[in-house]
């Protein structure tokens, strides 16, 4: 039923514990598709051990994790896609409260639950008590004004919303899973779990602490405000995006100050 779309870049070190709680789920309905997007270290060797028939891996060139996942969507077989990568992780229950998503928010057409950032010894950073009850989100802008109710690790969405233009940009290196979001929700109904049930993993392990994603790169570079009226919620939420670019910008160059003096 659900096809598990794993994009995979030097993950060597998590991407085992990743699959594994994928194998773990109660529910059982499931495809695993594991695109290695070149990797240089031993992922792929660590994938290729782990003994299940329902993992399928779709090697490729070096293309960035929209690449990897426009590929994954496209083998998918099944209808709906769930993404999770390669250094996060699901509760055993994700799949089966999805399932139950489903079946109970028959008008939705994508669906989340609640998430939570863990370290790379696995403690949890922060415990996110969701201000959005279980059930229809109408307006996706407005239901993110106070933390995001969307993690690329916690969305499943019907295989069919994909099309010429709801797709990942290809182009962009920062942001570019927002992008998808915003893209994907202006389209179709959401229903929310507010339960904690995938982790997000803050320090990835091939995460570069110094680079800067140039701003063509970036989806702020992108964003249209002329449109838009200044007091709607996706107005606030856009400018939200564009502070938080600004953000980026001012830590990293100071990073990389540092790093150098």
């Amino acid at each position: 039923m659900f096809s598990v779309v794993i994009p995979l870049y030097n993950k060597e070190k998590s991407i085992g514990n990743t699959i594994q709680s994928v194998l773990n789920q109660t529910f059982q309905d499931f495809e695993i598709v594991v695109v290695n997007d070149g990797s240089t270290d031993n992922s792929l060797q660590v994938v290729e051990n782990i003994n299940d028939s329902r993992i399928r891996i779709i090697n490729k060139p070096n293309g960035g994790v929209s690449s990897a996942r426009n590929r994954g969507i496209k083998e998918a077989k099944y209808d709906w896609i769930a993404f999770l990568d390669g250094d996060d992780a699901w509760d055993q229950e994700y799949l089966s409260e999805i399932n139950n998503l489903i079946t109970n928010y028959p008008e939705a057409r994508i669906f989340s639950t609640n998430y939570a950032r863990i370290n790379n010894r696995n403690e949890i950073l922060n415990i996110r008590t969701s201000s959005v009850n279980k059930g229809y989100i109408t307006d996706f802008f407005s239901a993110n004004n106070y933390q995001s109710i969307v993690c690329s690790s916690a969305i499943v969405f019907k295989k069919s919303c994909i099309t010429d233009v709801i797709h990942f940009n290809e182009n962009l290196s920062f942001g570019e899973d927002l992008d998808f979001w915003i893209k994907l929700l202006k389209n179709n109904i959401l229903a929310y779990s507010p339960k904690i049930l995938s982790f997000y993993r803050v320090d990835s392990e091939n995460r570069s602490s110094v680079h800067i994603h140039k701003p063509k790169n970036n989806l702020a570079y992108y964003l249209d405000f002329s449109k838009l009226n200044k007091n709607s919620s996706e107005f606030i939420y856009k400018k939200k995006i564009l502070v938080a670019s600004y953000i980026y910008y001012i830590f990293k160059f100071r990073k990389l100050l540092t790093c150098r003096f």
